[in-house]
């Protein structure tokens, strides 16, 4: 069974006029004839009863009928839906991200301007936050096709090219009740003989190293003790066995016991996007990369 004797017998069993069915189709009415008498041997089942001048469908052919209108309406949708999918068919765009609370807020907007603004498509990819040192490889490896992160993170390469996006400072974490929960912003004066637990990742990251002298360097009397998990330094400071330095980048604004004061200093830590110089799809990260520092611009005012 083909398509030409479907047509022909679905054609037929509407006109009941082979003279019609062949003029509608374009065919001789010879070929319409013998397309119906292949498709009733291959059945074997007798689709129409033949008369003088006159053809009706037999009970058999009513319910082939019936049952052939729904499976060719079904047909077409397919081939509809195939089409319209391929006609809209959207480049894709593979982001890095490693789930930090300010991600949460600037990616979904990110996501809807690049949706509606764009024929791109961004699709993020999860990068465990222990495997930063291969970043570089993801990215020239085809796995991802840029990253927003930290710089002090990157090992940089020819193969990669680094665009600055925003700078953060350090914030001091301080549970509820302390004396410094109510302040604005904080000096190094006001880091004197505290607990302190300073957050330094697994590498010692220039801005963090330049901050570190600055402390120790300070005519106060600030010491502090290293630690390399966030949510380890995060569940110190709940517990009220001291305050916390953090990018202020680490912000999460559902730790409502807890406040993120900006620290009076002057290092900066810049993220940016990191992608590869010389990928074929450089026109299309640029026009991503600028979609992703409208929504970082949008989100940092609400955060």
């Amino acid at each position: 069974m083909n398509s030409t004797q479907v047509n022909c017998f679905l054609t037929l069993a509407k006109t009941l006029n082979f003279t019609q069915t062949a003029q509608k189709m374009y065919l001789s009415q010879s070929t319409v004839s013998k397309n119906i008498k292949n498709l009733e041997k291959e059945l074997q089942v007798k689709l129409f009863k033949r008369g003088y001048h006159q053809i009706a469908l037999t009970d058999k052919g009513k319910i082939f009928y019936n049952q052939m209108v729904l499976s060719t309406a079904e047909i077409n949708d397919t081939i509809i839906n195939l089409r319209q999918s391929s006609a809209i068919m959207r480049p894709k765009i593979k982001m890095g991200y490693t789930d930090l609370p300010f991600e949460k807020k600037w990616l979904p907007v990110a996501l809807r301007l690049i949706n509606t603004q764009t024929n791109l498509e961004l699709k993020p990819f999860f990068v465990d936050p222990g495997q930063e040192h291969n970043i570089n490889k993801l990215i020239c490896d085809g796995t991802i096709d840029l990253m927003l992160m930290q710089k002090d993170i990157i090992n940089e390469k020819d193969e990669t090219r680094y665009v600055e996006v925003l700078q953060k400072g350090f914030s001091v974490v301080v549970p509820q009740g302390d004396c410094l929960f109510i302040k604005s912003n904080i000096d190094f004066s006001d880091l004197a003989n505290r607990q302190i637990y300073l957050w330094n990742g697994h590498d010692n990251f220039p801005a963090i190293e330049s901050l570190k002298f600055s402390l120790q360097s300070s005519p106060y009397d600030i010491n502090y003790q290293e630690e390399i998990d966030s949510s380890v330094l995060i569940a110190y400071v709940r517990a009220k066995m001291g305050i916390g330095i953090v990018p202020s980048i680490l912000y999460n604004k559902e730790d409502t016991d807890l406040r993120y004061i900006p620290l009076k200093t002057d290092q900066k830590l810049s993220y940016g996007i990191l992608s590869l110089v010389n990928s074929e799809k450089r026109a299309n990260i640029n026009i991503i990369n600028k979609y992703i520092a409208q929504a970082i611009n949008i989100s940092k005012t609400q955060w």
